[in-house]
């Protein structure tokens, strides 16, 4: 009786705005009732202080601003999968700026990049309606480091994430061993990370090392690896680059710490600016949707909850079975929690305050 009265809930709200605004994400450049209800929306090119950016505006009037963060892509604001998402929140009166992330673009996890999260906020255009930050996988870090400065917060009203991590350090131990721990358990839960998500990490990073020859033995180290094939010999590198192959191999989940704290003085240094675990996330007064896919392989789901913890205020949705960004192919129960996040997000493009309903 119970599933009959849901799967009712949940047909008479497919005739509702966040069912549409969800089948046309689902749907990326394809058709969808959505694009046939909305006219296209315009993107021209805007001028941001120490980057490029693109700004969607929509076919009929705007009711709330947006700053869309690009994760971690050469393509940046233009990647093929974001660009489809930006049109989709157009399409619902959503005025959506998508800057581009100089070290994301260059496959670098750098905290650096708040300050193109930052400079996109500030060139958000004054009104219409409440003014937010959407930010995806890795971008959430930049995004909210940006939003805790004064005059970016005082710019914002809602910021929403998806697939976000908290800790740098609980992030890697998942994407190593597939280790991860909700807040207070003891045990660890193991699930089942994407390789290939361990050594493009490793690919991002390896950067932040002084010596190039180390730079590039990594690279072919996590090529290779990629590839399926042994890495080049460890001769041909540094203590510090065979640090980085050493923690991408370890298996233990309680080892990795140690492992991170042999890393080169660098990549230390870029791995903490990144974490959001000392953060004064106590200061952020936004309401803050956190979307996570409980079958995540990139960033565990126990990672939102972390964040959902430290954030004064702030509403969870953990989704079954969603994997790291794809919504395609949920069942009924994945596809009702992401439809009352979209619900959430609409609430607070029209100036509700999703953190305080419920």
């Amino acid at each position: 009786m119970r599933r009959a009265v849901l799967a009712l809930t949940l047909l008479a709200a497919c005739a509702h705005e966040p069912a549409r605004l969800l089948a046309d994400i689902e749907a990326g450049a394809g058709p969808s009732a959505l694009k046939a209800a909305t006219p296209a929306p315009r993107r021209e090119d805007v001028a941001v202080p120490g980057t490029e950016a693109d700004l969607y505006r929509p076919g009929t009037s705007a009711r709330a601003r947006i700053v869309l963060v690009p994760g971690l892509s050469e393509a940046g604001r233009r990647d093929a999968r974001l660009v489809p998402l930006a049109e989709s929140l157009a399409r619902v009166g959503f005025l959506v700026l998508v800057p581009d992330l100089p070290a994301a673009r260059r496959l670098s996890a750098d905290a650096s990049d708040a300050e193109a999260v930052a400079a996109a906020v500030q060139a958000l255009p004054e009104g219409p309606g409440p003014a937010g930050i959407a930010a995806i996988s890795y971008a959430a870090g930049p995004a909210l480091l940006a939003a805790l400065r004064p005059p970016v917060a005082a710019r914002l009203d809602f910021i929403a994430t998806l697939g976000a991590y908290h800790d740098t350090t609980a992030m890697l131990t998942y994407l190593v061993t597939g280790g991860h721990r909700a807040p207070g358990e003891t045990a660890w839960r193991f699930g089942r990370p994407r390789p290939e998500a361990l050594w493009l990490f490793v690919l991002a990073n390896a950067a932040a090392l002084p010596d190039a020859r180390d730079v590039a033995w990594l690279r072919h180290a996590a090529e290779a690896r990629l590839a399926g094939r042994p890495a080049p010999p460890p001769a041909a590198a540094s203590a510090g680059a065979r640090a980085v192959l050493a923690l991408a191999e370890e298996r233990d989940p309680e080892a990795v710490p140690r492992r991170i704290a042999a890393l080169p003085g660098p990549l230390r240094t870029a791995l903490d600016r990144l974490s959001l675990a000392d953060a004064a996330l106590g200061g952020l007064r936004v309401c803050a949707i956190l979307v996570h896919g409980t079958a995540d392989p990139v960033i565990p789901w126990t990672e939102s909850v972390r964040l959902a913890r430290a954030l004064p205020r702030a509403r969870l949705h953990l989704v079954p079975e969603l994997d790291h960004v794809d919504p395609r192919g949920l069942a009924f129960a994945g596809r009702l929690a992401l439809l009352q996040a979209a619900e959430d997000l609409l609430a607070a493009r029209d100036g509700a305050d999703p953190c305080g309903a419920r």
